[in-house]
This record gives structure tokens, C-alpha cells and sequence, in this order.
């Protein structure tokens, strides 16, 4: 590609971020009796594919992490809701079963061969969550596998997170395919937090939750054809309460949120991705996320498809003694974007989301506003 057409796909990205900056509204929709989830089955749950996105390239300007980090410093917190640990004192939900030896063997080959550090030049460290029971303890409990499926029956994967008490947060491209309107929707959205899978046997400590009552994405999503980088990918569920009358966050905690906090700051990005370990682990990346124009910052990772909807956690951490309070964006466990695409490529070994600003506070405030039982 000569510079020419370099600058002029540039110039028409640049364009498509404005417009969608323009646009702060949401599309959201109630579940209805025939929209509500049955059961995924061993074929769905090994075979669900991810609907994550992919960019070709980035200017250079995005990898820029000296500009990242000096806009980290200018910028005053604007919105932020602190995370809880977990009411009920022990997992009383567990779930154990096996999955069949007939759909193992039938499930997809891995996407990607991860590496250490792409060509995409960001440093990060990337892990299984360890140890093995680490997904149970908050704040890992707060994070979970997101299964869905299309208007044709089709079933998919991305990541989720708990950030009140019965809210979930994923990307708009988990629960809607950026066209159409209410249409646009998918549907029997089943959140399973600490999903995890040794072998033939599926672990859910705290249960399946798919008794969903709402949903909601921005308009910069629900509008954008399914292009990325966007401005608003993202979304939040609404979970009915159990027969008990505990929403899921009563069981796992939940994350807090704030903005700005993402570009410039080291960032920890938790999710399911179907390379590593074939999606049946949690998975842990951390990273400097730097600035990739118009909203979107990009940090470095290994992960690919089902990491989608994954949170971008700002000082993910149990507390500790000799903590200041006035250090800046010193709040633990505050979700700061999610994960939204990566690249068509494997080599750059990066992926990208939206930071949380304005039009996710209206995202927020409208689910809970609506339904304040879950907030």
C-alpha cells in the first residue's frame, strides 16, 4: 500500500470516529419469553465461535507510548463507581458435569499461535489465572464465560464481567451485530462466571445465569456496521436474581468503574480466548495501553476470539498494607473499556478498545435507572 492510499484510509477512519462521536444514545431491548436462553449443548458450548472484529492496520502515531502516558497525566477522573467483594461468603452454586468426548473431538483448531511480544512493539505479560482456583476469588470471580446465539441459531462466545450486583459488561459486538435496530439483538445470553474446563469436566462455581431481563449498546455500535475501531463498543446485561433472590454480583462481587482511566495507564485485560488453552481457562494479559486515536486505546496481548467483552481492568489487585490513598487512579479494580477487536493479522500481537467516557455513563445510568434493583 503506497502513503497515498495510507493517508486517505486514515482520513476516512478519522471520519467514521467523528461521526460516531456524535452519537451518545443507546439501543436496548427487554427479553421476551421466546428471546429468553435454553440450554447450550456440549456441541454449542466446544463449537461457539467469537464475533470478534479485526483492524488491518494503525497509524504509527497509535503506538506512540510517551504521548499515551503524559495524556494519563492530564486527565482528571470523571466517573467512578467502586467495585464489592462478595456477599455470600462461600460459592453455593457449583456445577460440575462432563462434556462429551464425541463434541471435544469436534472442536475448531485454535486461531493463533501466541507469542511473547508482537510486531506491534507493546510489552506484556500474559498467563492462565493461577492458581487453578484464582477464578473463584474476587476480583476473578467478577469475570466469566458469555455464551449467545444469532437469529440463526448459531452459537457464540465472548467474555463478560459483573459490575453491579446484577449487571454484566461486554462489547456491543456480543450482543448485537451493529445493524438492524431492536432486529440487530442476539439472543439466550447465558453468563457463567469462573468457568473453567480440565479435560472432559466443566466446572461453573457460581452457577449459569440465563434468565436475562435486558440489554443495551450504544448507538455508535448498534449504527456502525460492525466496523472497528469504534467509539461505543460496548454493552450491559441485566440478570434476574436467583430463586434465592441474590443477583450474581450477591455471589462473585463486582468490578467498579471509571473513566478516563484507560490510555496511558497499565492495564490488566482478563478473558476466555479460544488459542489459548481452546477457551477453557480464564486468561490474563498486562500491558501499557496507549492511544489509538479518537477513543480507542490498544495494549499488548496474545489473546484472540472469546477475550471479546473481556474487561480492561485498572489496578486489578487484593489490597495491602501502606496503601496511599492519594496516589493518582489508585481505586483497585475498576473497569476501564473492554476488549473490542484485534488485528487481521497475528503478528502484531495487539488488541483495542473504546475507553469508557460520557456515552458509557449514559449506558450506565440508563440500566440502572431502570432497573435499580440490579445496581
Amino acid at each position: 500500500m503506497n502513503n497515498a492510499s495510507f493517508a486517505a484510509l486514515t482520513a476516512a477512519a478519522i471520519a467514521a470516529f467523528v461521526a460516531q462521536a456524535a452519537q451518545a444514545q443507546t439501543v436496548s431491548l427487554k427479553a421476551a419469553p421466546t428471546l429468553q436462553s435454553s440450554s447450550f449443548s456440549d456441541a454449542e458450548l466446544v463449537g461457539a465461535k467469537s464475533p470478534m472484529p479485526k483492524v488491518r492496520f494503525l497509524p504509527a502515531s497509535a503506538f506512540d507510548l510517551n504521548a499515551a502516558a503524559a495524556e494519563a497525566q492530564g486527565s482528571a477522573v470523571a466517573f467512578d463507581k467502586p467495585g464489592k467483594r462478595p456477599a455470600v461468603a462461600e460459592p453455593v452454586l457449583e456445577q460440575r458435569r462432563q462434556i462429551s468426548a464425541a463434541a471435544l473431538a469436534a472442536m475448531p483448531a485454535p486461531e493463533a499461535v501466541p507469542e511473547a511480544v508482537g510486531t506491534g512493539n507493546i510489552q506484556f505479560t500474559s498467563t492462565r489465572t493461577y492458581p487453578r482456583q484464582q477464578d473463584r476469588v474476587y476480583p476473578s470471580s467478577a469475570v466469566g464465560k458469555l455464551f449467545f446465539r444469532d437469529s440463526a441459531g448459531n452459537s457464540y462466545i465472548c467474555t463478560g464481567s459483573v459490575v453491579r450486583p446484577g449487571v454484566v459488561l461486554t462489547a456491543g459486538h456480543c450482543v448485537h451485530r451493529g445493524s438492524g435496530g431492536n432486529a440487530g439483538f442476539y439472543n439466550s445470553f447465558t453468563f457463567v462466571p469462573g468457568y473453567s474446563r480440565v479435560g472432559l469436566t466443566e466446572t461453573r462455581p457460581f452457577g449459569t445465569w440465563s434468565n436475562w431481563q435486558y440489554v443495551s449498546t450504544t448507538t455508535a455500535w448498534s449504527t456502525g456496521g460492525g466496523n472497528v475501531p469504534n467509539v461505543g463498543d460496548w454493552a450491559l446485561i441485566v440478570f434476574n436474581p436467583d430463586g434465592a433472590g441474590r443477583r450474581i454480583g450477591d455471589y462473585t462481587g463486582y468490578l467498579g468503574i471509571q473513566y478516563p482511566a484507560m490510555i496511558g495507564r497499565h492495564v490488566t485485560v482478563l478473558g476466555y480466548p479460544a488459542n489459548l488453552d481452546s477457551g477453557t481457562q480464564m486468561h490474563r494479559v498486562d500491558s501499557m495501553a496507549t492511544n489509538g486515536g479518537s477513543n480507542n486505546g490498544l495494549w499488548g496481548s496474545d489473546m484472540t476470539g472469546g477475550s471479546s467483552g473481556g474487561p480492561v481492568i485498572l489496578n486489578f489487585r487484593q489490597d495491602y498494607a501502606g496503601l496511599s490513598a492519594a496516589t493518582q487512579d489508585n481505586a483497585a479494580n475498576r473497569a476501564t473499556s473492554v476488549v473490542s477487536w484485534g488485528y487481521t493479522s497475528a503478528g502484531p500481537q495487539v488488541q483495542g478498545g473504546a475507553q469508557f467516557n460520557s456515552s458509557f455513563a449514559t449506558l450506565f445510568n440508563q440500566t440502572c435507572s431502570a432497573y435499580g434493583w440490579a445496581c
